[in-house]
Parts: structure tokens; C-alpha cells; sequence
């Protein structure tokens, strides 16, 4: 038997540690090269100042999917979809086309999205297509449709149903002179609660804790795996329980700063800044995992986890913004969010710390069967990002 198979199985501490290296390499490899996963659909509705005599609504979501009759209630990736070589033949379709497709097939849009007043569909026309110019195919583009519809009636409330086929929707109001806010999610489909239009809509406190901590989770797992990358590279730099519990909580002080920051309209950088930037810090971590002097946590690791937090924190903000924030309950809505992500996180260094340190692996066989291989596979990941990001791929 060759050595280094029979130096494996002789040591099963390492062939575990080993295994588990090569299962990290195969989940990454697997979703490292594409990024189709797509972000739930948003739905605002309301009477604007431009047009107060009609019912205004923009729907953005994902025209390809819709076009490709990918059920999104069974996948969150379109490459797991039956008709993922469909949707990515649209994806390659240039906007102007892609809005001409779409505008051919509102009526089958149409015909299940409904919006609801007194129980009867309110008619709605088509006025525009908008589709994102996009040069890199890999990441999903948004279609903004703009429609209008009749006014119900003087007291009547409005509900919208959406199909479970079309995944996850956020459903906000909009009112004269103000940003939309949310009113209701639906993860899978159905009817929202009935609102009328530009009152203030009150939603339970509960309702608000439970979708922003489901935001954040899903922001993390399955759909944050740059994120995922990052708090892995934590865990990759030692052994130890108070070393990790040191960098997740200086990471984590860091991305609240920020996150709270730039949900305040306080700090805006624009996502072509931030996007290569945590790329650039998931390659930087790796790295540094490899070519440290220490097993000590040093202040210079603590500074580094710090600054790479900030960034973060700005990349979770864009995802907040998506969602918006009630003004009732901002503050509520904010922290709901951050546990949220704070969960996603440590459900996936916890259980890995745990089994690492079950199998009681020494510090050397962590070294060559754990951190070094999974720190390479995290910054050669984090550069392909980095370039991909910057236009050079």
C-alpha cells in the first residue's frame, strides 16, 4: 500500500480530519463556480404621487426563471433545476430581447399573480419592462415590470397572491413621499394578509422577528457562501476555543457596526467597491492561516478579523436594503436581521469546531490535514472571486 494511504489509515485522527478537508473541498468545488442563486422576488405596491388616481406596482424577479418554468419551491439554485440549461441560454439573451419575451408572456404572468380587493382580482395593464444590463452571466439579473390597476374601493383592503412555483416574495407599500416599507413576506407562496393602501400598515412584532431572522439565516446558508468562506477561514487558523470565539466576536462587533451604519444611510459604498473587497479579505485569511508564526490569536489578527468585519457588514447591509426596514419596528428589524446572520454563521463553525476537537486531533495533524489544505481551497476561491469581480473573467 502506498505511504501516504498507509499513513492515513494508521493515524485515523488524520484520515478523519483528512475526510473532512476533502467534504469541504467538494461542497465549495460544487457551489464555488456558479453563483445562480436567486434572492426572493419584491412586489410594491401603493398610490404615488406621480399617478394618484390608479394602483402603482413594480414586481423585480427573475424574468429568465419565470420564462424557463423553473419551480423555485423545490430549488434555491437554478443549476439544480431540470431547465437550468434554459435559464442560462436566457440569461444570455441581451436585455432588450429579454423584455420583448417578457412583455409577450404577461398574460400567462398575469394569470397567476393576482392582486385581491373584496375578493376579485383587480385588473392590471403592463406599462414597462426594465431589465439590469449585466456583463457577468454567472449572477442572476433582476426584470422590473411597472403595472397599473384600478383603485378599489373606498375602505377596501388589497391582498396579492403569489404562486409557490415563483419561491419567496416581499411585499411593501408605498406612499407619497416615502421609501417603500415592508408589509409581508411570503416564503413559499400564498396569500398576504389584507392592508389598506398608504395607511400605515401594523405588522406583529413577531411577524418582524421571525422574517428578519429567516433573512438573515438564508443570507448566510445556503446563499452566503463568500460569508461562508470567511468564518471558515476562522476556524481554519487553530485549535482553539477561545482563539475562535475571539475572531467571531470581533468579526461579529465589526459587520454590526456597519451593517448598522449603512442601513442608517450613514456610510454608502457602492457594491462594485465592496464585492471584490471581501473577495480580496476571503484569499487574505486563507493566507494568512497558512503562513502564521503563531497559534496565538495576535492583536494583528484581531485588527485584520476587524477590518474584513466592516466590509461584511457592508455586503449584508445591500442585502437588508432588498428588504427594507419597517419604520415601526426598524431597530427590532435590524437586530432580527444581525441574529439571523450571527445564527447562519455559527451553524456552520460550531458543529465542524466540535467534531475537530471529538476525534482530539493534535496540533500538527491539524496543521496538515485540516488548516492548510482548507485555507489553500478558501484563498484560491476568494482570488478566482476577486478576479471574476473585477471584470478580468
Amino acid at each position: 500500500m502506498p505511504r501516504i494511504y498507509t499513513s492515513l489509515f494508521c493515524k485515523p485522527r488524520l484520515f478523519f480530519v483528512s475526510f473532512l478537508s476533502l467534504l469541504i473541498a467538494f461542497l465549495l468545488q460544487t457551489n464555488a463556480a456558479t453563483a445562480h442563486e436567486l434572492r426572493p422576488s419584491i412586489l410594491d405596491l401603493g398610490i404615488v404621487e406621480d399617478a394618484p388616481d390608479q394602483l402603482t406596482i413594480t414586481l423585480r424577479f427573475s424574468g429568465e426563471a419565470f420564462l424557463a418554468d423553473i419551480d423555485l419551491s423545490s430549488v434555491s439554485n437554478t443549476d439544480d433545476s431540470a431547465s437550468s440549461r434554459l435559464y442560462d441560454e436566457l440569461r444570455a439573451v441581451p436585455a432588450a430581447v429579454l423584455a420583448e419575451r417578457l412583455t409577450s408572456s404577461f398574460a400567462a404572468l398575469a394569470g397567476r399573480v393576482s392582486v385581491m380587493s373584496a375578493g376579485r382580482p383587480l385588473s392590471l395593464e403592463l406599462q414597462a419592462v426594465d431589465v439590469a444590463e449585466m456583463a457577468d452571466l454567472t449572477l442572476a439579473r433582476d426584470t422590473t415590470l411597472t403595472l397599473a390597476g384600478g383603485l378599489p374601493k373606498a375602505g377596501e383592503a388589497i391582498s396579492v397572491q403569489w404562486p409557490p412555483s415563483m419561491g419567496a416574495l416581499l411585499i411593501r407599500q408605498m406612499g407619497p413621499g416615502s421609501d417603500p416599507e415592508y408589509s409581508d413576506y411570503l416564503p413559499n407562496g400564498g396569500t398576504s394578509q389584507a392592508f389598506a393602501l398608504n395607511h400605515a400598515q401594523t405588522v406583529p412584532l413577531t411577524s418582524v422577528i421571525g422574517t428578519y431572522i429567516h433573512s438573515g439565516i438564508i443570507h448566510i446558508i445556503p446563499a452566503g457562501l463568500d460569508h461562508i468562506l470567511f468564518v471558515l477561514g476562522l476556524l481554519a487558523f487553530g485549535l482553539s476555543g477561545r482563539g475562535l470565539m475571539l475572531q467571531v466576536s470581533v468579526f461579529t462587533v465589526a459587520h454590526t457596526m456597519t451593517l448598522a451604519a449603512a442601513s442608517l444611510g450613514l456610510v454608502t459604498i457602492p457594491g462594485s467597491i465592496v464585492e471584490p473587497l471581501i473577495a480580496l479579505s476571503i484569499a487574505w485569511i486563507g493566507i494568512e492561516n497558512i503562513f502564521r508564526k503563531s497559534a496565538r490569536v495576535a492583536l494583528s489578527r484581531v485588527v485584520v478579523v476587524f477590518a474584513f468585519g466592516l466590509l461584511h457588514g457592508l455586503g449584508f447591509a445591500s442585502v437588508l436594503a432588498d428588504f427594507g426596514l419597517p419604520q415601526s419596528a426598524y431597530v427590532v428589524g435590524l437586530l432580527s436581521f444581525n441574529v439571523g446572520v450571527e445564527i447562519g454563521q455559527l451553524a456552520i463553525v460550531v458543529p465542524i469546531f466540535f467534531l475537530l476537537k471529538a476525534v482530539k486531533i493534535t496540533p500538527p495533524q491539524f496543521r496538515r490535514g485540516f488548516q492548510i489544505p482548507v485555507s489553500a481551497l478558501i484563498s484560491a476561491v476568494g482570488m478566482f472571486w476577486f478576479v471574476e469581480r473585477v471584470g478580468l473573467l
